[in-house]
């Protein structure tokens, strides 16, 4: 069993692998801004180099490390009691307080710099965003991200996945009493299989009205996160065993994580189921290669994985809002996304450093607090 300051080791490890696949999303929507005829776009395009750069991909590696992280306290042999309210205001003070932030500071952008004449020439994707009026309605619903009917284009396009990330942390205590109380690996694989039936009978076309059931389509990628943490020690003895199986692993894992590309004939919802296993692959090799250890905590990942999650939200305003005046100015997209990147990593960090860190004390600080309650209340009960 890891010692406490092997499992710090490890959260780095992973904290620097988000910030990686944050920087991937980044990328993702800079090239996505070249026009269809840009000769950069066809190299970059080609199948071994598109995972790279795979924004889709990198929010289901997202997810399966919230299954991992949010899991791991719950799957020790004397594993934390489950309780749902505090367990829920440590996920709200966690989310909501830097995407409020950053709410404010997009819908400030497009009100009173950002340029919609400035991206005409570029892809029509990129022309897509901000098109919309803010409505007081909208507002409001964007204020409590859970809303149905959001529609995540008119503000900060990337919370899509936020949306999915709170509402799947509402059931997550439900998924943490089935991983405590899965007592076999067969089990497991019952449930999972169980999961991806489910997500598969209800997947397809989605409307605006029916998130929750988009969320259920992602369930089997949080729980394959929140089983990975379960059966840790026996996978990294198997990974630890040989190099050779490392590198054979991180083949595979590369090609599934990479699966919308490396294998087009899958459905959409195959090539998610794909995607996750790859991305479980790589969070496993993170965690059981010394090399990758190396570069998930060397300092520049590192900071990267600190300020993920800001960086997540705040650099697709900034992106779109920064081409919009220098593109007209420049025709360059390259120049746009290396000043778009350099002003999107300073004010990432000032929102961790003063929203995200201050919210996480206060919400770890409240949930102390109720756990204190119910553990009174449960020896004022047993007496």
């Amino acid at each position: 069993m890891p010692t406490e300051s092997q499992r710090e080791v490890r959260f780095k490890q992973l904290d620097g692998l988000r910030g990686l696949a944050a920087l991937a999303v980044f990328f993702f929507h800079a090239i996505m801004m070249l026009p269809p005829n840009s000769p950069a776009l066809a190299v970059l395009t080609k199948p071994f180099l598109r995972p790279f750069w795979d924004g889709p991909s990198a929010v289901m590696l997202f997810f399966v490390l919230s299954g991992y992280v949010l899991t791991l306290p719950y799957t020790d042999p004397k594993p934390r009691r489950i309780d749902a309210i505090p367990f829920i205001i440590r996920r709200i003070t966690r989310l909501y307080p830097a995407y409020w932030v950053v709410l404010s500071i997009a819908l400030a952008l497009k009100s009173f710099v950002f340029s919609p004449q400035g991206l005409q020439g570029l892809s029509e994707w990129v022309n897509s965003h901000w098109q919309l009026e803010i409505t007081w309605s909208s507002l409001i619903k964007h204020f409590t991200m859970i809303s149905p009917y959001l529609n995540s284009y008119e503000i900060d396009p990337v919370i899509w996945s936020l949306i999915i990330e709170m509402k799947v942390s509402l059931i997550f205590p439900a998924i943490l009493l089935l991983v405590q109380r899965t007592r076999r690996v067969r089990h497991a694989l019952l449930a999972l299989g169980l999961t991806i039936v489910l997500s598969a009978l209800i997947h397809g076309p989605l409307d605006k009205g029916s998130q929750w059931l988009h969320v259920v389509t992602m369930l089997p990628v949080f729980c394959l996160g929140s089983y990975l943490a379960k059966y840790r020690d026996a996978l990294l003895h198997f990974l630890r065993k040989s190099a050779l199986i490392r590198a054979a692993l991180g083949s595979v894992g590369l090609i599934l994580y990479g699966s919308a590309w490396f294998l087009p004939f899958l459905n959409r919802g195959v090539s998610r189921l794909g995607t996750a296993i790859g991305s479980s692959i790589i969070v496993m090799l993170f965690l059981a290669s010394i090399s990758l250890e190396k570069l998930g905590t060397s300092r520049p990942v590192v900071f990267l994985g600190n300020i993920s999650y800001s960086f997540y939200l705040i650099h697709l305003p900034i992106l779109l809002t920064l081409t919009s005046v220098l593109y007209p100015l420049t025709g360059s997209v390259l120049l746009s996304t290396v000043v778009s990147l350099a002003c999107s990593l300073p004010a990432a960090w000032a929102v961790f450093v003063t929203v995200e860190i201050r919210g996480q004390n206060w919400g770890k600080g409240i949930a102390r607090s109720f756990d204190r309650r119910l553990s009174a209340s449960a020896v004022r009960s047993a007496s």
